[in-house]
């Protein structure tokens, strides 16, 4: 039973951590020009003081999940503080270059095309106008600091909301006869927690980046149980039916329409028939109306390519059309959280 000090500790770490990347949002602010207004319709957005009440309202919800024993509180996850720092030192440096290619002013921008490295064209970009689009060791150094910031600390209580869904479906179940997959798994978040959540099911995480895949071995640490490999999301190397549960954690809005109807329906193919899937990704238009205008300025200000077609559809109906069924959902801030059936 959680008690008054567990409480205070939570609180405590997550205030500590939204101060912290606010405190990075402003500084960056300062460091930045100011982008062109748009010139297309904005739709509606929300005040800072209504988003930072939505933010504060989830951690309440989180809490009361670990209160009542459905998850267990988070621990912290991240390098050293020396190193903390050096990657917080090494996201400043490299704002200026952000800055550059959201300008116009430094053409080193990566443009899909046929490659020798057997990655897909789509997958070679500067996503978010980062260095090194998803294929270096410093672009897997800094992206969790990236998108820490652009939520002002609260991307990974986003992900965590998994959890919940996948706590409700384990009751009755041996975790360590389970075997789950992390699709797209990038630098190991959402694997860690699962990992520190379920230490006993066998978790495999997927991703097509060599150096996002080391980020995550580092992150989750020397363990049997949790298996990383090299692939794609749109051919996942699992035979059909053969997990029980498939999670994804802000990666469909990653990719071009025909590419993302794929991967969902291969996160079907590899699931059993009594499984689970779970997405967490941006809400949608309509998910929250009067929050519709973030989406449209969203990829004016980042380098987000497949975002609009993401933002403007729906996955309840790509997941129908690929074969599995909304059982639960969930906005948790920026985000939405689906739980599907098989």
């Amino acid at each position: 039973m959680a008690s008054t000090l567990d409480r205070l500790t939570y609180a405590a770490r997550q205030t500590a951590r939204v101060a912290w990347y606010a405190g990075h949002y402003a500084a960056g602010l300062r460091l930045l020009k100011p982008m062109p207004k748009p010139d297309f319709p904005v739709g509606p957005t929300p005040s800072r003081a209504e988003l930072t009440a939505d933010m504060r309202a989830l951690f309440q919800r989180e809490w009361q999940d670990i209160a009542a024993g459905l998850l267990p509180a988070p621990r912290a996850r991240g390098p050293e503080p020396a190193e903390f720092l050096r990657r917080s030192l090494l996201y400043f440096r490299d704002l200026p270059l952000v800055d550059s290619r959201r300008h116009g002013q430094l053409d080193d921008e990566m443009r899909p095309g046929r490659q020798d490295d057997g990655l897909p064209e789509y997958y070679r970009q500067n996503f978010h106008f980062q260095s090194g689009g998803w294929l270096t060791d410093h672009s897997a150094a800094i992206y969790d600091t990236q998108v820490e910031v652009l939520f002002t600390g609260a991307a990974d209580i986003m992900r965590r909301r998994a959890l919940k869904p996948i706590a409700e479906w384990m009751t009755g179940r041996n975790q360590r006869t389970l075997a789950g997959l992390d699709v797209g798994c990038g630098t190991g978040r959402l694997l860690a927690f699962l990992h520190d959540a379920w230490p006993g099911i066998r978790l495999t995480g997927v991703d097509l980046s060599a150096p996002y895949l080391a980020e995550a071995r580092r992150l989750v640490g020397r363990t049997a149980r949790v298996k990383l490999i090299e692939g794609a999301a749109e051919k996942l190397p699992f035979e059909d039916a053969s997990l029980d549960f498939v999670v994804s954690s802000f990666l469909l809005h990653e990719l071009p329409d025909a590419i993302r109807n794929e991967a969902l329906a291969e996160m079907a193919r590899v699931t059993k028939p009594d499984g689970l899937v779970v997405i967490v990704d941006s809400i949608q238009k309509g998910d929250q109306p009067s929050w519709d205008g973030l989406l449209d300025l969203f990829p004016h200000y980042f380098h987000e390519p497949y975002y609009a077609g993401y933002a403007n559809g729906r996955l309840d109906d790509w997941a129908a059309t690929a074969g599995l069924t909304p059982t639960a959902s969930e906005r948790a801030f920026l985000s939405r959280v689906v739980a599907l059936g098989r």
